[in-house]
């Protein structure tokens, strides 16, 4: 008996990868994850230029996100999508970034009920049970459920570059990378690396 836990279709998936992703030009997440990702790339990120704003804060920046997947940007519900987002991005850098980390901040429990249904074709999925928003936060859940099923989950990383953190997808053989960009963020890093074995402090450095 299959259990796929991909939603329903006409949550806008032909939109995924909207602002989020495009802002930072980067190569989408296949599938599903490709909205996970989008979510985790409307977050407010620092970078030396100065901060990248959070799309899900002002209003006409979170309409904009929201109708891309077919939902009027005044629905309830906005603040529940940031804590499901912010609550993915904190499990990615305990898991990549900081597994030794040990504090009384880790992610939060975000718990959220979905349908499952028997298909015609004798198949049984799980989809969202709600609609709007709720429903878009249960099609992120059910994305990751099927990617840690499939084994992929893993490859949605967050960069470790601190001053980006964007979400980008490892498509390395053996799952190694750790920068969104390894011209930019790989760059910088390696370039402070080499100035503090040589013992000389190096400047600020941009991150791209």
């Amino acid at each position: 008996m299959e259990k796929g836990g991909q939603g329903d279709s006409d949550i806008g998936a032909t939109h995924a990868g909207s602002d989020g992703n495009d802002r930072y030009g980067i190569a989408m997440a296949p599938g599903e994850l490709r909205i996970v990702q989008d979510l985790l790339n409307t977050a407010s990120i620092p970078k030396a230029g100065g901060d990248v704003p959070d799309l899900l804060d002002a209003p006409d920046t979170a309409a904009r996100w929201l109708g891309a997947y077919g939902i009027a940007g005044d629905s309830p519900g906005v603040s529940d999508l940031r804590t499901l987002r912010d609550a993915i991005r904190r499990s990615l850098v305990e898991r990549d970034h900081d597994p030794d980390r040990d504090d009384d901040a880790g992610p939060a429990v975000v718990e959220s009920v979905v349908r499952v249904r028997f298909e015609a074709d004798g198949t049984v999925r799980f989809v969202p049970g709600s609609v709007g928003i709720p429903a878009l936060g249960q099609r992120v859940l059910l994305a990751i459920y099927d990617a840690q099923r499939a084994g992929t989950w893993r490859r949605l990383k967050l960069c470790r570059n601190p001053l980006c953190a964007v979400a980008f997808w490892d498509s390395s053989r053996n799952t190694s990378g750790v920068w969104h960009d390894v011209r930019t963020c790989g760059n910088v890093a390696n370039l402070r690396k080499s100035r503090a074995r040589r013992g000389r402090p190096g400047r600020n450095l941009p991150t791209s």
